[in-house]
């Protein structure tokens, strides 16, 4: 039952109720899932909290909704496993290229904005600088695997578009006459903030896998700094040593 005392949500408390009947089998794929309306019923909640419970399962995967018919469980998806290379720069096209899954981009956000103290040291600009500021989504067929926020800064790129964020930003900088030489990441494990939870639609307390990246245009010009969130379920991290010549 729900506790409204709680420290955790009363939607994610719906959410993880409706989860357990999936998990359990109470709830088979197929089967309709209870609906909003029910859910308000039963747990004596608003309609936009049961919303918000659904919601947060269609991003999970775990269940679907069908215009005019209502909300179902979907099967159990095959796990898609990416390898990343840490010692190489490869752009997510690159990186997944092979497998038999389309690469999608979803911009969330894209607009102009004065670079923080933080934010111009990180581009080596002035404080107070034009920079961009973006918001991506990657999806491997309808699957979120990484969420990145980044700057970059406008100089270079005045005419930075949407569609260029929902193709190819590598692409678009090729296009500007540029191209990237390297990027360099710090990575670590944590436990996301809701935004970036709700983004890859990951479960409560799963870690995410976070990367703070600065990349350079050939010459060795920095142009971006991004965070970077892995999806941990759908990602691998290799790296080749060599050994020094004595």
């Amino acid at each position: 039952m729900i506790d409204r005392y709680s420290t955790v949500p009363v939607y994610l408390q719906l959410e993880q109720y409706i989860s357990e009947l999936i998990s359990s089998g109470n709830l088979r794929p197929g089967d309709a899932v209870p609906s909003e309306h029910d859910l308000c019923q039963k747990f004596t909640v608003s309609r936009m909290t049961a919303r918000k419970a659904v919601d947060y399962l269609v991003r999970q995967g775990k269940v679907e909704r069908r215009r005019g018919q209502g909300t179902f469980v979907v099967p159990l998806k095959k796990n898609i496993l990416v390898s990343l290379p840490l010692d190489r720069h490869l752009s997510s096209s690159e990186v997944t290229c092979g497998l038999d899954v389309p690469v999608n981009n979803r911009l969330i956000c894209l607009f102009r904005q004065q670079a923080t103290v933080e934010i111009a040291d990180k581009l080596c600009i002035a404080p107070g600088s034009d920079v961009w500021f973006m918001k991506r989504l990657r999806l491997l067929g309808d699957v979120p695997f990484v969420f990145e926020q980044s700057w970059m800064i406008t100089e270079l790129f005045t005419d930075l578009h949407e569609d260029d964020l929902n193709t190819s930003k590598y692409a678009y900088i090729s296009r500007k006459g540029f191209s990237v030489e390297s990027s360099e990441k710090e990575l670590r494990a944590e436990l996301p903030s809701h935004e970036v939870r709700d983004m890859l639609g990951l479960k409560r307390d799963e870690p995410v896998l976070h990367a703070t990246s600065l990349a350079t245009l050939s010459g060795g010009k920095v142009f971006e700094f991004s965070h970077i969130y892995y999806n941990q379920q759908h990602y691998r991290f290799t790296l080749t040593a060599h050994t020094l010549k004595q």
